[in-house]
Protein backbone atom coordinates (compact mmCIF):
# COMPACT_ATOMS: atom_id res chain seq x y z
CA UNK A 1 0.00 0.00 0.00
CA UNK A 2 1.39 3.37 -0.95
CA UNK A 3 0.84 5.90 1.81
CA UNK A 4 2.26 8.75 -0.24
CA UNK A 5 0.83 8.66 -3.78
CA UNK A 6 2.77 11.76 -4.84
CA UNK A 7 6.00 10.02 -3.87
CA UNK A 8 5.78 7.26 -6.46
CA UNK A 9 7.08 6.46 -9.02
CA UNK A 10 10.64 6.96 -7.93
CA UNK A 11 11.65 8.33 -11.32
CA UNK A 12 9.47 11.43 -10.74
CA UNK A 13 12.05 12.83 -8.33
CA UNK A 14 15.42 13.30 -9.93
CA UNK A 15 18.31 13.75 -7.51
CA UNK A 16 18.99 17.49 -7.74
CA UNK A 17 22.49 18.88 -7.86
CA UNK A 18 22.72 22.56 -7.12
CA UNK A 19 25.51 24.62 -8.65
CA UNK A 20 28.35 25.44 -6.33
CA UNK A 21 27.90 28.64 -4.36
CA UNK A 22 31.14 29.98 -2.94
CA UNK A 23 32.70 26.58 -3.56
CA UNK A 24 29.84 24.55 -2.04
CA UNK A 25 27.76 21.95 -3.86
CA UNK A 26 24.82 19.95 -2.53
CA UNK A 27 23.89 16.55 -3.94
CA UNK A 28 21.35 13.95 -3.01
CA UNK A 29 22.91 11.04 -1.16
CA UNK A 30 23.71 7.95 -3.22
CA UNK A 31 24.66 4.49 -1.96
CA UNK A 32 28.34 5.39 -2.29
CA UNK A 33 27.80 8.37 0.07
CA UNK A 34 26.53 6.33 3.04
CA UNK A 35 29.88 6.25 4.85
CA UNK A 36 30.21 10.03 4.43
CA UNK A 37 26.63 10.53 5.66
CA UNK A 38 27.26 8.34 8.72
CA UNK A 39 30.49 10.21 9.51
CA UNK A 40 28.61 13.54 9.40
CA UNK A 41 25.89 12.07 11.63
CA UNK A 42 28.57 10.99 14.09
CA UNK A 43 30.03 14.51 14.12
CA UNK A 44 26.59 15.95 14.81
CA UNK A 45 25.97 13.38 17.52
CA UNK A 46 29.30 14.16 19.19
CA UNK A 47 28.45 17.87 19.34
CA UNK A 48 24.98 17.40 20.81
CA UNK A 49 23.45 15.74 23.84
CA UNK A 50 21.32 12.79 22.80
CA UNK A 51 20.19 10.95 25.94
CA UNK A 52 17.75 8.70 24.05
CA UNK A 53 20.50 7.24 21.85
CA UNK A 54 23.17 6.58 24.46
CA UNK A 55 24.19 2.94 24.53
CA UNK A 56 22.71 2.22 21.10
CA UNK A 57 25.05 0.65 18.57
CA UNK A 58 26.22 2.99 15.84
CA UNK A 59 25.38 0.39 13.18
CA UNK A 60 21.82 -0.13 14.46
CA UNK A 61 19.29 0.73 11.81
CA UNK A 62 21.77 1.03 8.92
CA UNK A 63 19.91 -1.57 6.82
CA UNK A 64 16.63 0.22 7.50
CA UNK A 65 18.22 3.55 6.56
CA UNK A 66 19.48 2.12 3.27
CA UNK A 67 16.02 0.72 2.49
CA UNK A 68 14.30 4.01 3.32
CA UNK A 69 16.72 6.06 1.20
CA UNK A 70 17.00 3.82 -1.85
CA UNK A 71 14.27 1.16 -2.10
CA UNK A 72 10.84 2.11 -3.48
CA UNK A 73 8.68 3.45 -2.12
CA UNK A 74 11.21 5.97 -0.83
CA UNK A 75 10.60 6.95 2.77
CA UNK A 76 13.62 9.18 3.44
CA UNK A 77 15.83 11.62 1.58
CA UNK A 78 19.27 12.98 2.42
CA UNK A 79 21.69 15.50 0.92
CA UNK A 80 25.40 16.13 1.46
CA UNK A 81 27.09 19.52 1.13
CA UNK A 82 30.66 19.54 -0.08
CA UNK A 83 33.38 22.11 -0.34
CA UNK A 84 35.33 20.62 -3.22
CA UNK A 85 35.76 16.98 -2.17
CA UNK A 86 35.31 17.60 1.57
CA UNK A 87 31.87 16.83 3.04
CA UNK A 88 30.92 19.73 5.32
CA UNK A 89 27.24 19.11 6.12
CA UNK A 90 24.09 17.15 5.50
CA UNK A 91 20.33 17.27 5.74
CA UNK A 92 17.91 14.36 6.04
CA UNK A 93 14.13 14.29 5.74
CA UNK A 94 11.04 12.11 5.80
CA UNK A 95 7.45 12.84 4.84
CA UNK A 96 4.75 13.68 7.33
CA UNK A 97 1.05 14.43 7.03
CA UNK A 98 -0.77 17.35 8.64
CA UNK A 99 -4.39 16.72 9.55
CA UNK A 100 -4.98 20.43 10.11
CA UNK A 101 -3.54 21.44 6.74
CA UNK A 102 -4.69 18.24 5.04
CA UNK A 103 -1.52 17.63 3.15
CA UNK A 104 1.95 16.13 3.11
CA UNK A 105 5.00 18.06 4.22
CA UNK A 106 8.69 17.22 4.14
CA UNK A 107 9.90 16.88 7.72
CA UNK A 108 13.55 17.84 8.05
CA UNK A 109 14.92 15.31 10.53
CA UNK A 110 18.47 16.60 10.65
CA UNK A 111 20.42 19.58 9.40
CA UNK A 112 24.09 19.74 10.29
CA UNK A 113 26.92 21.92 9.05
CA UNK A 114 30.46 21.67 10.37
CA UNK A 115 31.07 24.69 12.63
CA UNK A 116 33.94 25.90 10.43
CA UNK A 117 31.51 26.25 7.50
CA UNK A 118 28.46 27.70 9.26
CA UNK A 119 27.13 31.04 8.13
CA UNK A 120 28.47 30.59 4.60
CA UNK A 121 25.14 29.68 2.98
CA UNK A 122 25.72 25.93 3.37
CA UNK A 123 22.59 25.68 5.55
CA UNK A 124 20.63 27.65 2.96
CA UNK A 125 21.81 25.36 0.14
CA UNK A 126 20.87 22.23 2.08
CA UNK A 127 17.47 23.70 2.84
CA UNK A 128 17.01 24.64 -0.83
CA UNK A 129 17.68 21.01 -1.76
CA UNK A 130 15.05 19.82 0.70
CA UNK A 131 12.59 22.46 -0.48
CA UNK A 132 13.08 21.51 -4.14
CA UNK A 133 12.50 17.84 -3.34
CA UNK A 134 9.41 18.72 -1.28
CA UNK A 135 8.02 20.65 -4.23
CA UNK A 136 8.69 17.73 -6.59
CA UNK A 137 6.92 15.38 -4.17
CA UNK A 138 3.86 17.61 -3.95
CA UNK A 139 4.45 18.60 -0.31
CA UNK A 140 3.04 21.95 0.81
CA UNK A 141 5.99 22.84 3.08
CA UNK A 142 9.28 21.86 4.67
CA UNK A 143 9.06 21.70 8.46
CA UNK A 144 11.77 21.21 11.05
CA UNK A 145 11.77 20.88 14.79
CA UNK A 146 15.29 21.35 16.06
CA UNK A 147 15.85 20.18 19.61
CA UNK A 148 17.31 22.57 22.15
CA UNK A 149 20.31 20.25 22.58
CA UNK A 150 21.74 21.54 19.28
CA UNK A 151 23.25 24.97 18.71
CA UNK A 152 20.71 26.94 16.65
CA UNK A 153 21.48 27.40 12.98
CA UNK A 154 20.82 30.73 11.33
CA UNK A 155 18.97 30.24 8.07
CA UNK A 156 18.08 33.20 5.93
CA UNK A 157 14.50 33.40 4.66
CA UNK A 158 13.13 30.93 7.21
CA UNK A 159 10.45 31.57 9.80
CA UNK A 160 11.61 30.15 13.12
CA UNK A 161 9.33 30.06 16.17
CA UNK A 162 10.27 31.19 19.65
CA UNK A 163 11.23 27.73 20.93
CA UNK A 164 9.19 27.81 24.17
CA UNK A 165 8.22 24.17 23.73
CA UNK A 166 11.84 23.03 23.71
CA UNK A 167 12.06 22.98 19.94
CA UNK A 168 12.51 25.48 17.19
CA UNK A 169 9.94 25.09 14.45
CA UNK A 170 10.86 26.02 10.93
CA UNK A 171 8.29 26.12 8.18
CA UNK A 172 9.07 27.04 4.60
CA UNK A 173 6.29 26.91 2.01
CA UNK A 174 7.23 25.13 -1.19
CA UNK A 175 6.69 26.56 -4.65
CA UNK A 176 3.33 25.45 -6.00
Amino acid sequence: MNLFPALVPRSRVSPPTFPAMAGYAVTRVSRRDIEVLMALCDLQHDQGRYPATEGREASAGLLELMEALFDPPLRAWAWVARDGEAAVGYAAATVGFSLLERGYYLRLESLYVDPAHRGRDVETRLLASASETASQLGCFAVQWQQGTYLPPLQISGASIGDGRSGTLRLSIPTAS
